[in-house]
Formats: structure tokens, sequence, C-alpha cells
């Protein structure tokens, strides 16, 4: 009897670890693809896999940037529940926490994609006199760098403050079941 429970619970587990990789992928693929949307946007006069084809260092610089500060955001929205799902809980439970994962993490993309246009725009309003995405679309590695700091920084704050969230009280499945009256 025992050991058919804990069999149930390692094949429990392994399931929930799946879906947290298949998810955390697939919310990456999403939220990378809409900031480099956003950027395409942002960038009209640069044609950046064009750009990536001539071997614009600048230009991989920035998106390389944009890419690696997307991740470490949406690793914050996709860790909160690592410890509510794999612990036994009871099905309702389970759910409630798994809903309340997907729209944290819709948020946590959201945000995301948001801050990453909001640094750009920074950057491009602080450094008056300078045309940074003409500046890119010439290679310029140092106008490359300036923007990967600024979005850097804007990342590692946004992820901070996400991480933040996470403990809150609002923010926890616990709280949000109980409202509910599941267990």
């Amino acid at each position: 009897m025992v050991r058919d429970h804990m069999a149930v619970e390692v094949t429990f587990s392994i399931i929930v670890i799946l879906m947290q990789v298949f998810l955390g992928i697939l919310l990456s693929i999403i939220s990378i693809y809409l900031s480099l949307r956003f950027f395409d946007q942002m960038t009209e006069n640069i044609d950046e896999i064009a750009e990536l084809k001539k071997g614009n260092v600048a230009v991989a610089i920035v998106l390389m940037s944009l890419i690696v500060s997307i991740g470490l955001i949406v690793n914050q929205g996709v860790q909160q529940f690592d410890e509510v799902l794999l612990r036994g809980v009871s099905v309702p439970f389970f759910i409630v926490a798994f809903i309340m994962a997907i729209v944290q993490i819709v948020f946590v993309v959201m945000v995301a994609v948001l801050s990453m246009y909001v640094a750009i725009r920074l950057v491009d309003t602080m450094t008056v006199g300078l045309d940074e995405l003409k500046e890119l679309k010439r290679g310029n590695i140092a106008v490359a760098l300036e923007i990967a700091a600024v979005i850097f920084v804007v990342s590692f704050i946004v992820s901070g403050t996400i991480s933040g969230l996470n403990n809150l009280s609002i923010f926890r499945p616990e709280t949000l079941a109980s409202l509910l009256g599941v267990q």
C-alpha cells in the first residue's frame, strides 16, 4: 500500500516536472517571439535578419540581450509553483494552483515584453543627439552595448520585482484555494 502511494507520488511529480518544462519552453518561445516582434516594430529601418546575415555584431548583441533578459524575467514566473505543485496536494488544490500558475505566467510574459519595450524607449530618450537605430544598422558595437546594458538592468529589476510578488499572499495558491474552500 505504501509502495503504491509512493509510486503515485513519483509519477505525479514526474508529470508535473514535464508539464513545467513544456510550459517553460512554450512560454519562453512565445515571450521571446513577442519581444523580437516589438523590437522589429520599433526598428522600422532595420531588417534584423538581414543584418544578422551580414554579420552585424551590434544587432546581434541587442537581440541577445533581449532574449536573455526575457528568459530571466519569465523564469521568475515559472519558478513560483515548483514547491506547491511538487508537494503532496489534493487534485482540486493542484487544479487551482495550476490555473493560477498559467494566469501568473501570462502576466509575467506581458510584463517582460512591456519592460523590454520601455527599456529600449528609455535608451532612446536618454541619449539626445544620438540615433541608436542608425548606429546599430552601421554596426556600432558601443551603442549596442549601451542598449544591452539598459535592457539587462531593467530585466534585473523587473525580475526581482516579480520574485517579490511571488512572496505576497495574494499570489499564493493557498490563498485562492482557501477562498474557494478547496483543500
